[in-house]
């Protein structure tokens, strides 16, 4: 069955699997630094709430917020990087990306909305300070999602706010299920236009779980996202784009490209090879050498839980409810 097909409510059909030239696995450490620390545990702690099904389909991403064929307009991932509508860009930009990414991941199923303390978010996306400092940038950040019309929140009089993310287009109309809007578009017999919209890809919930999300800088997720939606969630496909292709379709700059393939590299995720290939595929045009760059998420481990205390701190699972 195809994608598309698929609910949010069901297993997602395809297993991650390296194809010809993937990545090797990366090495897990899971009580270090090296997965993320705390927010593997915090990631595998917000797994569990989800439960099985929910954790096995991770997160579904319409790939509108990632790319857009119109160069005048700059799909949402590009402007949530960005310091304002253009330009700009740093720690509070790939904040935004992680802290919308990881909505998408828990509120992925109706009624779409989630109620965890700022503590509870800061652990999963690996900020210093979780309970203060780290608390307080998340609301930052939230409060700027929810001018951007990528977020509604709802005050509970003096208990942890409830968060509603809005569909990824950044219009501020309502989240709904990509792949049941989908499906509801196309038996209405919908365009082809109309049902783009809601077309997607899916991160897997290693993401968070291995605590990826945390260690990613802003030009590394932006490429792990771009190469995800060019292999339509097809774990291990080759994807080629030109330096134009990156600024009119993703409305990222040349130096983000390479940054982030750089890092994704690094991480063992990405591998990049020379081929011959053609302007449009086909064998009768001429043929150039282009970088092949292949994504394998399976990579992406899962780490371990944390379900002790240690030195009188309390552990993810209390930030989670709320406690300590």
């Amino acid at each position: 069955m195809d994608a598309i097909e698929d609910t949010d409510e069901a297993l997602a059909s395809r297993v991650l699997e390296a194809g010809p030239g993937g990545a090797p696995e990366a090495a897990v450490d899971e009580t270090g630094p090296a997965v993320g620390g705390t927010a593997a545990d915090a990631g595998e702690e917000f797994a569990k709430r989800l439960g099985a099904k929910r954790r096995e389909a991770g997160a579904p991403v319409r790939n509108w917020f990632v790319a857009n064929d119109n160069p005048d307009v700059r799909p949402p991932l590009a402007q949530l990087l960005s310091s304002g509508r253009t330009g700009g860009g740093g720690r509070g930009g790939q904040l935004r990306v992680k802290l919308y990414l990881s909505l998408l991941w828990i509120c992925a199923a109706a009624p779409y909305e989630t109620v965890r303390p700022g503590r509870a978010w800061a652990g999963l996306l690996g900020l210093d300070d979780p309970e203060v400092n780290g608390a307080r940038r998340v609301q930052a950040a939230m409060r700027d999602l929810r001018a951007r019309n990528m977020v509604t929140t709802r005050d509970r009089g003096g208990w942890a706010t409830a968060v509603t993310p809005l569909i990824e287009h950044g219009t501020g109309a309502p989240y709904s299920s990509p792949s049941e809007m989908h499906n509801q578009l196309r038996q209405h017999g919908a365009s082809n236009d109309q049902l783009a919209g809601h077309r997607y890809f899916r991160l897997p919930s290693a993401v968070w779980t291995s605590g990826l999300l945390s260690r990613l800088s802003g030009p590394g997720l932006a490429m792990l996202l771009v190469l995800r939606c060019e292999q339509q969630g097809r774990d291990g496909t080759p994807v080629w784009f030109s330096p134009e292709r990156a600024v009119n379709r993703f409305g990222l700059a040349e130096s983000t490209r390479r940054q982030g393939l750089a890092e994704l590299r690094e991480l063992g995720l990405v591998t990049t090879a020379s081929q011959r290939l053609s302007e449009s595929g086909d064998y009768i045009d001429v043929y150039r050498r282009r970088k092949v760059h292949t994504l394998t998420l399976a990579a992406a481990t899962a780490a371990g839980t944390a379900t002790a205390r240690v030195d009188g701190r309390p552990t993810i699972g209390e930030f989670m409810a709320g406690q300590g």
